[in-house]
């Protein structure tokens, strides 16, 4: 059985989500990006808000990370051997993002 660590976060530039998993060393074990201008999106705060974490300890053989757009939010899942093993959900109001393409 491995932990692993999700963090959800934006970049300096506060022009990325960006989604990294580590294991109990703090090395990564996947990471994505997601620009947001790929969604039309664009950050109206002066400051990222602060990162999102969830754990979860599970005995799997690969690890993947699965982001898709539903309903002004992000889902952002961590799937081992293809199962669920956590979610966040970062939703544009929360995170200060606005549609551009309106």
């Amino acid at each position: 059985m491995e932990t692993y660590r999700m963090e959800v976060s934006e970049d300096s530039e506060a022009e990325e989500l960006l989604v990294d998993v580590y294991n109990i060393d703090d090395i990564i074990e996947a990471t994505e990006r997601v620009p947001y201008d790929e969604y039309a999106l664009a950050s109206t705060t002066d400051e990222s808000p602060d990162p999102r974490t969830a754990e979860a300890t599970a005995d799997v053989m690969t690890l993947d990370v699965q982001i898709t757009r539903v309903e002004g939010a992000f889902e952002v899942r961590l799937l081992g051997d293809r199962e669920e093993l956590v979610a966040e959900r970062i939703a544009d109001a929360d995170w200060g993002l606005t549609d551009i393409a309106e």
